[in-house]
This record gives C-alpha cells, sequence and structure tokens, in this order.
C-alpha cells in the first residue's frame, strides 16, 4: 500500500534516518503528534552531533511534530515532512 505525505496527522507512526559514522545509517520510528508549516526542522539524516537542535532554513516547509519511539519519549522534534517515511498501521510498536 501507497502512502501520500499528505496522509500524514496526529497518531500516525514514521521513520527517520539517523546518521551512523563509520557504518550503515539506521531508521528510528518517531509518533506524529502535530503537523505545521515552519521553516525551524531538524535536517535529515538526523546527525548525533547536532545534538537534535533545529535549524532555520530560508523556506517554509509542510513540517511534523514527533516525538522518538523508546528513547527519549518528552522531547518533540520537528522534522520536514518530505524527509519521513509513514508506517501502516499494523506496524506500530509495542503492539
Amino acid at each position: 500500500m501507497v502512502f501520500k505525505r499528505d496522509d500524514i496527522d496526529f497518531g500516525d507512526y514514521v521513520m527517520i534516518e539517523q546518521k551512523r559514522y563509520g557504518c550503515k545509517n539506521e531508521m528510528y520510528i518517531y509518533k506524529v503528534i502535530g503537523r505545521l508549516e515552519s521553516n525551524n526542522y531538524i535536517p535529515v539524516p538526523v546527525k548525533i552531533n547536532d545534538n537534535h537542535y533545529t535549524h532555520l532554513h530560508s523556506e517554509i516547509e509542510d513540517v511534523v511534530a514527533c516525538i522518538c519511539c523508546g528513547i527519549d519519549e518528552t522531547r518533540v522534534e520537528n522534522f520536514r515532512l518530505l524527509d519521513v517515511k509513514k508506517l501502516r498501521k499494523e506496524v506500530k510498536p509495542n503492539e
């Protein structure tokens, strides 16, 4: 089943690429808690040395506010909608 990026909204799960040095990058699972338009988001792949801080960009983009599952479920991070991959409902973690 193919998902359109416009279908991503609150409660959906997405995969976001994490940069790994010296080996293949990993995909982390995040839960979407909102959508907005912003020029302030974390570039993907996420680099650990950036400490997950958002960056100001020149253009306004569709952005999803997400929480990383199982790592630190208190921090809300914004990612550009074009950089995330939606998971099927059946693939939710811990179910």
